[in-house]
Order: C-alpha cells, then sequence, then structure tokens
C-alpha cells in the first residue's frame, strides 16, 4: 500500500464514517455495500454531482456556440444543487453524528475507530462529507491498524470502487487543493 498510497495526492477532510465489517463473499456481491440503511436520498448529491461532471463539457460547447442558453443551463444547475442539498440535508442529520478529520485519496483512507480491525479484513463504508452533502458508500480493505492515543487509526484501500465514486474523489480533493492554495496565498 505504500507504493500505491504515494500515487493519489492526500487531504485531511472532515467527514462522518461508519463502518461495518463485512466477508469476501459480501464484498463480491456487489459494487456498492449493502449493509447499511440509506435513503434514497442519501446518494443524491452524489448522482448530481456525477450528470454534473458528464455533462460539464456539452455546457462548454453550448457556451461556445450560445453563450446566453449556457449561462442559463448553468443557472438551472445552481437551482438543482440547492433543491438537491436541502433535500439530501433534511435527511442526513448531520447534527446528531460525530464528525472526524480522515486522510482521503483517491485510493483509500485512514481514521481512527475505537476497535483494532485485523490487516486484510474488508470494510463497507459509509461517508457523508458535511461540506457538500455528498454521501459515498464504498468497499475497502484494511492495510494498516496501528494503535494510537484515541483507539486505533486504520489504513484502509478502496475496492471495487465505481468509476462515477473515483470521479466524484478526485473532484473533491482537487476542490480542497484549490482551497488550500487560495488560503496560502491570502
Amino acid at each position: 500500500m505504500d507504493q500505491e498510497r504515494r500515487q493519489f495526492y492526500r487531504i485531511d477532510q472532515p467527514v462522518v464514517i461508519d463502518y461495518k465489517v463485512v466477508s469476501s463473499d459480501e464484498v463480491a456481491g456487489s459494487s456498492q455495500p449493502y449493509q447499511f440503511n440509506v435513503s434514497p436520498y442519501f446518494l443524491l448529491q452524489s448522482q448530481l454531482a456525477e450528470i454534473d461532471s458528464e455533462s460539464q463539457h456539452l455546457i462548454y460547447k453550448i457556451g461556445e456556440s450560445t453563450p446566453h442558453l449556457a449561462t442559463y443551463l448553468q443557472q438551472l444547475n445552481k437551482k438543482l444543487d440547492l433543491i438537491a442539498s436541502t433535500i439530501a440535508g433534511t435527511d442526513l442529520d448531520l447534527e446528531h453524528s460525530h464528525t472526524q478529520t480522515i486522510n482521503l485519496s483517491e485510493g483509500g483512507l485512514s481514521f481512527v475507530t475505537t476497535e483494532a480491525i485485523p490487516m486484510e479484513s474488508y470494510l463497507a463504508l459509509k461517508l457523508v462529507f458535511p461540506d457538500n452533502g455528498l454521501g459515498l458508500l464504498l468497499y475497502a480493505e484494511v492495510q494498516r491498524c496501528s494503535e494510537v492515543d484515541s483507539g486505533y487509526e486504520l489504513g484502509v484501500s478502496f475496492m471495487l470502487m465505481p468509476e462515477s465514486c473515483r470521479t466524484l474523489l478526485a473532484r473533491l480533493i482537487l476542490e480542497a487543493q484549490a482551497k488550500n492554495r487560495k488560503r496560502l496565498v491570502e
């Protein structure tokens, strides 16, 4: 994992994280965890972000020939994002959740937990990013479990991640990089 981990830019990111230890059969049965009871709105922001990402090049092309139409479409997109964040935000109930800062990359993450989990165990992960209401369900394999003051720090690598999730994580990481650079310049 050390070499693989170094291939990706890593950020510290606040997140609400939940996990369950699962079997290899459960992982093999689905590319996205089904072990969590989530509402239809849980993945709404992620799905809309995926559609937005897929349509950006189209809006750019429209903007070249019809700038007013492209501006109008971008405004409609903002309206949809506002409605979706309101709907998803009421469903996520982040006020009663514990947020912790994780170290995140496109390949995996590390986080602190109260229990030791053996290396090569499989986890179903539920991540909620409070800043944007983005929710992700992913599988991961434990690569590292180290004792720390507050419990155990787990290092996990993502498994069977759909390309759409990888794209969303990459975008999230790029946005965080841009914010960090802007903060350093100011």
